[in-house]
């Protein structure tokens, strides 16, 4: 079974198609892609904080 979205999982819950258990694991398969896809942005918009470093030290030697 794949998973439902959110509201899907609550409807199918709501309706007694899900057990609350198989509604539990259904939402926790819901964070896991949630926080896999939050992960994803962040390592996109945020550079490792190592190479910020090296470029500040860069930038002020060559402003020397």
């Amino acid at each position: 079974m794949g998973t439902y979205g959110l509201d899907g999982v609550l409807t199918a819950w709501m309706q007694g198609s899900l057990t609350t258990e198989q509604a539990v694991g259904q939402m926790l398969q819901l964070m896991k892609q949630l926080d896999e896809r939050l992960k994803e942005l962040e390592r996109l918009t945020n550079p490792p904080r190592q190479a910020m470093k090296a470029r500040r030290r860069r930038a002020r030697s060559e402003g020397d």
